[in-house]
């Protein structure tokens, strides 16, 4: 009887501290949030007649966020610009600057994402699209950018014969065919949230990253992620192009990867895990590099699934990529299917290498050795 008291009172302490952690935790760091100046006065407060951010969204711009939400927007984009740390967002013209979570306080649902098949939407109303251009993108995606995977959307909209100033005019990519289409009020709401999404104001915890000369003046290439433009550094175009041909390669050189993680990233199930919005790829760049040079054998744990198997090093010989080929290659599969994250430099590779000095070639890792402190 003792015992089972023990184990309910145990049971209630854990759930207590787990409440204690997640909720009060939560709301002592973030509770007290609330819109404020740029820049605050040398006593911490905010300065007369300043401009205050963020600032809420107008009705019919609330109203669009629940059709963001319904239409299942959410599950391709999200919200949130990265640290520079974490990935390249400022540097392909998604935002200024990263996120904080100041900048959410006042909306009612908070509509982050967690994949990326396409851009992040947190500056979209920053880039200068009309409202035009989003309803033809909503309408039918594909007029815009042939490759994108949006689906159409032509349930909020009627097409008409003769149009009025309110209507818009869809015309295809060759200019010979053209069609009248008029807004219903679902489509207003949602292209009126998404003008309004912007975070183009700096605050006391974070400033606009400013860009050295040499990053400024490099050269970047214009893309059209699935169905919104953005912008992607020269070097990283280069790198991820470069990356891919190893990924695909089945000669020397080259690392064989997609027979077993396939084309798609994807994996085989059952059998080879997926690298598309996998933990192990997105997550620590040192394991995905050791795992590059020496291979990996035994049970591991991908996303929350299991899978027992080997995998040779990459490379004909395996293990032969050198430390260029190995940057190359993680930072392609860091950066496709929707994944995003930081490169990895041939520098890291080789500072890698170096602190595996003496370790015997083809002596794979394992999931317990690589989550060891000391390796």
């Amino acid at each position: 009887m003792n015992n089972l008291a023990k184990f309910i009172s145990g049971i209630f302490i854990t759930l207590g501290l787990a409440w204690l952690a997640f909720v009060v935790g939560a709301r002592s760091q973030y509770g007290d949030l609330s819109p404020t100046a740029s820049s605050l006065d040398e006593d911490g407060n905010i300065p007369v007649d300043s401009d205050l951010h963020p600032i809420a969204l107008s009705g019919i711009a609330q109203q669009g966020a629940e059709e963001y939400a319904a239409l299942g927007c959410v599950t391709c984009h999200t919200q949130q610009v990265r640290r520079e740390d974490t990935g390249f967002d400022v540097e392909r013209g998604w935002g200024n600057r990263p996120s904080v979570p100041r900048d959410y306080v006042l909306q009612k649902q908070v509509l982050l994402g967690n994949s990326r098949i396409g851009p992040d939407l947190a500056n979209l109303g920053s880039r200068g699209h009309s409202d035009e251009w989003f309803h033809q993108h909503l309408f039918e995606p594909q007029t815009i950018v042939p490759s994108s995977l949006c689906p159409p959307s032509p349930f909020l909209y009627q097409q008409i014969e003769n149009a009025s100033s309110s209507d818009i005019t869809i015309s295809s990519e060759d200019g010979l065919d053209s069609r009248i289409i008029r807004p219903s009020i679902r489509a207003k709401r949602l292209v009126a949230y998404l003008s309004s999404l912007k975070q183009d104001y700096e605050l006391p915890e974070v400033s606009f990253i400013e860009k050295e000369e040499s990053d400024a003046e490099e050269e970047v290439v214009q893309t059209e992620s699935e169905d919104m433009s953005s912008t992607t550094p020269k070097w990283l175009e280069d790198q991820i192009s470069k990356g891919k041909e190893v990924y695909m390669k089945a000669a020397t050189g080259g690392g064989m990867c997609f027979t077993c993680h396939q084309i798609n990233g994807e994996g085989l199930a059952g059998q080879f895990p997926p690298l598309a919005n996998s933990d192990w790829v997105l997550g620590d760049k040192s394991r995905l590099i050791k795992i590059s040079m020496y291979g990996l054998m035994g049970e591991i744990e991908v996303n929350g699934v299991k899978y027992n198997n080997v995998m040779a090093p990459p490379g004909i010989p395996p293990g032969s990529l050198t430390d260029e080929q190995i940057a190359n290659v993680l930072t392609y599969i860091r950066n496709e299917w929707g994944n995003s994250a930081s490169a990895i430099s041939p520098e890291e590779v080789a500072s890698v290498r170096a602190s595996l000095k003496g370790r015997a070639p083809m002596q794979m890792f394992t999931s317990a050795e690589l989550s060891s402190p000391v390796q």
